[in-house]
């Protein structure tokens, strides 16, 4: 399979002024698979890799102290390979299991900058929440599922995934057909690389299914170490019921029953620590840079495939579009988007409501690409209302263009885009 994230990591060991890299992602997004990757087609395959889960018997190098020649030294000793602090990469993997070993990442910066050295975890957030972080001695980079283009890749649809490479534009007709047909099977399959691979190698959505229901119980598992921060089960109830509130701004009483909202908001906020949740503040439009417009905000899930099988419909039901509401099929589709934007940038998604009381304006997300300032409708089908978006345009001047994706054919109507949702993620700008 390939991932974009490999182009970064490629960039980073150029870097004249390289830190230590930390890979930060959820359980089983692609961490540690990447990095051997890289390691295999930038380094000779010469990777030495230490995974502070499995070798407990080597947080002791660390305890003693932060000297990096000594716990170089020590390492090359315990592991019996040399460890070339010029040419080799040296991965900590799983370095949530060793605090000592996130602390010692200041050191290699300041001591051995021309090591090579990614630290890769997950729950990092959490997990050294009351220990000093390194701020400016390390980069951080943030692995996300696989995106819809990584998808197509490795189904070996190349020349399609290349088409999303370029600004959007009237598409013939087979290779619409063939990317929705991709969507509605991304729609079920997701991002996670275990349930990508699974389906190339089996073309079976039940063994999909049951990789996903895997991955599930493991993230549930883990919800044993955020106690006594906040109980497990309003952790399940936020997960489950977040999965049906997609799009709808979040008030924290609906997000369980058995709980109070102090409760739940310190769940919410331990499940985007975890990244198994991602927030979308609501900001002002007024100008640059945005900044938030109250307290309100959306949820999204780490992964569309995810999502569908915790809301307990099977795959029949989304791949032959049976039972499946408009409501729901709209939540399918704005996940799909806020997914593959979030894959894609740095910054922070966003969206815009007023916040004026009576109020129903809201427009799903905004970006900002250029200096310029971009609203985001989605909707599920070739149609639908744009009463919110016309409102924002013809209150806001200063804001020259928005984007509406949905199943509809690419074309432009003064300022609205109306573009394929299958470019989601992979727009080139300024839009032409």
């Amino acid at each position: 399979m390939y991932r974009e994230k490999l182009n970064e990591l490629a960039v980073w060991k150029l870097k004249p002024n390289r830190k230590p890299l930390i890979l930060n992602g959820a359980r089983q997004v692609g961490k540690s698979w990447l990095v051997q990757k890289f390691g295999e087609e930038f380094f000779d395959k010469k990777v030495i890799t230490i995974n502070f889960e499995k070798r407990r018997d080597l947080h002791v190098i660390f305890k003693t102290n932060f000297d990096v020649n000594r716990i170089l030294l020590e390492l090359e000793f315990v592991l019996g390979q040399k460890i070339d602090v010029e040419n080799d990469l040296l991965f900590f993997d799983e370095i949530q299991a060793c605090s000592e070993a996130l602390g010692s990442l200041r050191y290699f910066y300041e001591d051995k900058q021309t090591l090579h050295l990614i630290a890769a975890g997950s729950l990092l957030d959490f997990e050294f929440r009351n220990q000093p972080f390194p701020v400016g001695r390390v980069d951080v980079m943030n692995l996300n599922p696989m995106t819809f283009y990584e998808f197509l890749l490795a189904k070996g649809k190349e020349s399609i995934a290349n088409l999303l490479n370029e600004p959007p534009r009237y598409l013939p007709e087979i290779a619409t057909t063939i990317l929705n047909e991709e969507i509605n099977n991304y729609f079920v399959i997701g991002g996670m690389p275990e349930c990508v691979q699974s389906f190339i190698n089996n073309q079976n959505f039940q063994d999909v299914q049951e990789i996903q229901d895997n991955l599930l119980y493991s993230y549930e598992q883990d919800f044993k170490k955020y106690k006594p921060i906040v109980d497990g089960d309003a952790l399940n109830d936020i997960l489950e019921k977040s999965a049906l509130l997609i799009s709808n701004q979040i008030v924290y009483t609906h997000l369980s029953d058995r709980f109070s909202s102090p409760t739940i908001k310190k769940g919410v906020e331990v499940l985007r620590t975890a990244r198994l949740l991602n927030s979308v503040q609501n900001v002002s439009i007024s100008g640059l840079p945005l900044t938030p417009s109250g307290k309100q905000f959306k949820l999204y899930h780490l992964d569309i495939g995810l999502l569908l099988r915790k809301s307990n419909l099977s795959f029949q039901d989304v791949y032959l579009k049976k039972n499946l509401t408009a409501a729901f099929n709209g939540m399918l589709a704005e996940q799909f988007v806020a997914q593959q934007i979030i894959a894609s940038q740095k910054e922070d998604l966003t969206y815009w409501a007023r916040t004026s009381p009576g109020s129903s304006a809201e427009v799903d997300f905004v970006i900002v690409r250029e200096g310029k300032i971009f609203p985001i409708e989605v909707k599920s089908g070739k149609n639908g209302s744009l009463k919110s978006l016309h409102y924002l345009l013809e209150h806001n001047s200063h804001i020259d263009s928005a984007i509406i994706f949905s199943n509809a054919p690419f074309g432009i109507q003064g300022k609205l885009n109306f573009i394929p949702i299958f470019w989601a993620g992979r727009l080139i700008f300024p839009l032409e």
